[in-house]
């Protein structure tokens, strides 16, 4: 068993499926006895920041503690995160942080206008963070640079168009598994599997 916990917050509309990369990233983690949490966050097809903040936040307080925290979010929970980061106390932040596919503002103000983006806040103060995107994504209308850089973190663009999910081939993402295991950003250049 290795010294590690991982946390995975998906994103809207996702019950979880299990082509989804998420699964199989937590399922081959499993396997190799890393603690992984995976949550179902609260109604995913129409959800509140602070129903999703308050699960965020249980999970973060179940994954202190020893060992490397590791954070992989996928667009929604990147907002997510980027809102309440910022207000974590230190026992509570994840050593590492992806960023996968986040929306851009304006997608999600016309997706999801309730739900409250973060722009220009640092979260390299937080954790060691990347945003990870493809370089077109149908729900992000910049590039995934300025989404980046609006958070004070490096970016990886994966060439090519898609949300970075089952529908476009990432259910097996030996990227995922290879970066979340070692933390070298150069595991993003393996594409899907």
């Amino acid at each position: 068993m290795t010294d590690m916990r991982v946390l995975m917050l998906h994103g809207l509309g996702n019950h979880r499926p299990h082509e989804h990369w998420m699964w199989w990233l937590g399922e081959r983690l499993r396997r190799d006895r890393v603690p992984v949490q995976h949550p179902q966050l609260p109604n995913p097809d129409a959800p509140t920041f602070e129903a999703w903040r308050e699960i965020a936040l249980a999970e973060l307080e179940m994954l202190a503690g020893g060992g490397e925290r590791v954070l992989l979010t996928h667009s929604l929970s990147c907002v997510l995160w980027a809102r309440i980061a910022p207000e974590l106390p230190e026992s509570l932040r994840p050593h590492r942080v992806a960023l996968i596919a986040p929306p851009s503002a304006d997608r999600l103000a016309t997706v999801l206008p309730g739900f409250p983006y973060a722009e220009d806040v640092d979260l390299s103060e937080v954790a060691s963070g990347r945003v990870v995107a493809r370089e077109r994504d149908p729900y992000r209308h910049v590039p995934v640079a300025d989404v980046a850089s609006r958070w004070g973190l490096p970016s990886i663009e994966l060439p090519g168009e898609g949300h970075l999910n089952h529908e476009d081939g990432h259910g097996a993402w030996p990227a995922a598994l290879a970066w979340t295991l070692t933390g070298d950003d150069q595991a993003w250049s393996v594409t899907a599997g």
